[in-house]
C-alpha cells in the first residue's frame, strides 16, 4: 500500500494505526459490551485533530487531502467500525456545510466541528424512509409569526444521535426537500437511545422525534428544492468513502486474525493453516484486501483530484469493501472455530459489525442498482459516440 502513498501520508497512517493500537483496540469489546464509546475516547478524537480533518485550515481543521481522511478511517476500522463511526458522521455534516453552508453558518459551526467541541449528526433515515428519500415525512412548515420553521415528524437509526449536539435534519417544506441545522437543545427535540444493535453497537444510534420544533429561517442550509439534489449527496459522498475504508480496515482485521490463528494453531500435530481448506479461504480474504486497498484510494483519489468518475469509485469502493467484509469475517470466524462464536474472541464482534458495513451509506442492492444503471448507460453512450459499421465490412 505503501507505493501508492507520499511520505507525509506513509507518517500520518502510522501515526493513526499507533492511536488505534493504544487508545481503541483495547477497549473496543467493553465499548461494544456498553454499547457506547467512554466520553474520554470521543475527547480524544478531537483533541488528536481527527474529527476535522477534512476541514480547512482556516476554520480549525486539519485540512488534510481524501487519502489521508481514508487513511485514518482503515486504521480506525480496523479496530472498531463503530469508533469511526464518529469520524464518517462528523465528515459528512461539515462537508455539507463546507460546500453548501452560508458564511454565517460555516464560521459557527465548523470550528467547534474541528475541535470535537460538538459532534454532528447527519439526520436522512426515516421509519419508513431509508435510501428512498422521496418518501420522507419530516415535514417543516413557516411560522406566521417570526419567519422561523416550525418541524415535525421523526428520524430513525441515526449514528451519532445519542451525544451529537447539532444536527443536520432533511425533511419537506412546501413539498420541497430541503435541510436544516438543528441543535441538540431546541425545545421540543426528543432523543430516543436504540439499543442492541446486531453490530456497530457503540456508534450511539438513535431515534429522533420532533414537536414542533422552532428553527431559525437562518439555519436553512442552501436552500429548498436542493436538499435531496444536492446537500445530501455530498455528505454521503463522503459517507460512503469512510465507510469503505472503515470495512477495508474490518477486512484487514480479520485477514490479520485468521493468519496469525492459522500459523499458531495446531490439529493433530498439522499447524491449521496447512490445511488445504484453510489456505483456501486466507486466499480470498487476501486477495479482497489487495483489491479492496486499491478500490479505496481510488475513490479517495479521485476525489482529491476532483475527477467526473470520483461518486463512482465512491460507490464501487464501498460496495466492494463491505461486501468483502462480511465474506472475511464469516471465514475469519469459521477459521477459529468454537472460539470465534464467543465475545471473548475480536472476531465474533466483526462478524456482527461487518453486515452493518453493508447497510449504512446505502445498502448493498442500492449500490448494485446504481452500479448497474450507470454502467448500463455507458455502454449505450458508447454505442451511440461509436460509428455504424459497413455493411461491406462484414
Amino acid at each position: 500500500m505503501n507505493l501508492f502513498l507520499t511520505d507525509e501520508q506513509s507518517k500520518k497512517y502510522a501515526e493513526f494505526q499507533a492511536f488505534a493500537a493504544r487508545n481503541v483496540e483495547p477497549f473496543a469489546s467493553e465499548w461494544d459490551r456498553a454499547q457506547k464509546v467512554a466520553p474520554s475516547a470521543v475527547a480524544q478524537l478531537g483533541a488528536a485533530g481527527y474529527l476535522g480533518g477534512n476541514i480547512p485550515k482556516e476554520f480549525g481543521g486539519q485540512g488534510w487531502d481524501v487519502v489521508t481522511f481514508g487513511l485514518l478511517n482503515e486504521a480506525l476500522g480496523r479496530c472498531d467500525s463503530a469508533y469511526t463511526g464518529l469520524v464518517t458522521v462528523q465528515a459528512m455534516i461539515s462537508s455539507a456545510l463546507l460546500k453548501w453552508g452560508s458564511a454565517a453558518q460555516r464560521s459557527q459551526w465548523l470550528p467547534p466541528l474541528a475541535k470535537g467541541e460538538i459532534i454532528g449528526s447527519f439526520a436522512l433515515t426515516e421509519p419508513a424512509a431509508g435510501s428512498d428519500l422521496q418518501s420522507m415525512t419530516t415535514e417543516f412548515q413557516r411560522s406566521d409569526g417570526d419567519g422561523s420553521l416550525i418541524l415535525n415528524g421523526e428520524k430513525r437509526w441515526i449514528t451519532s444521535g445519542q451525544i451529537a449536539g447539532i444536527f443536520l435534519i432533511f425533511g419537506k417544506i412546501d413539498q420541497k426537500p430541503v435541510a436544516c441545522l438543528v441543535p441538540r437543545e431546541s425545545a421540543g427535540f426528543e432523543i430516543e437511545p436504540i439499543k442492541d444493535l446486531l453490530g456497530f453497537r457503540a456508534a450511539g444510534l438513535a431515534r429522533l422525534r420532533f414537536h414542533n420544533v422552532r428553527v431559525p429561517a437562518e439555519n436553512v442550509v442552501g436552500k429548498a428544492g436542493f436538499a435531496f439534489s444536492h446537500v445530501a449527496p455530498v455528505g454521503l459522498h463522503y459517507g460512503r468513502i469512510s465507510t469503505a475504508c472503515s470495512s477495508l480496515g474490518l477486512l484487514r482485521a480479520c485477514f490479520e486474525a485468521s493468519t496469525d490463528y492459522a500459523a499458531s494453531r495446531k490439529i493433530g500435530g498439522q499447524k491449521l493453516g496447512d490445511l488445504g481448506m484453510t489456505q483456501s479461504m486466507i486466499a480470498k480474504m487476501g486477495t479482497d484486501l489487495e483489491a479492496a486497498k486499491l478500490l479505496c484510494w481510488s475513490a479517495c483519489r479521485a476525489e482529491d483530484d476532483r475527477l467526473p468518475e470520483t461518486f463512482t469509485r465512491a460507490f464501487i469502493a464501498k460496495y466492494f469493501s463491505s461486501k468483502a467484509a462480511v465474506h472475511a469475517s464469516s471465514d475469519a470466524v469459521q477459521i477459529r472455530g468454537a472460539s470465534g462464536c464467543h465475545e471473548s474472541t475480536p472476531v465474533a464482534r466483526y462478524y456482527r459489525s461487518s453486515k452493518i458495513m453493508e447497510i449504512i451509506e446505502g445498502t448493498t442492492q442500492v449500490h448494485e442498482y446504481i452500479l448497474g444503471k450507470g454502467f448500463m448507460n455507458d455502454a449505450l453512450q458508447r454505442q451511440r459516440s461509436s460509428p455504424p459499421l459497413n455493411p461491406k465490412q462484414h
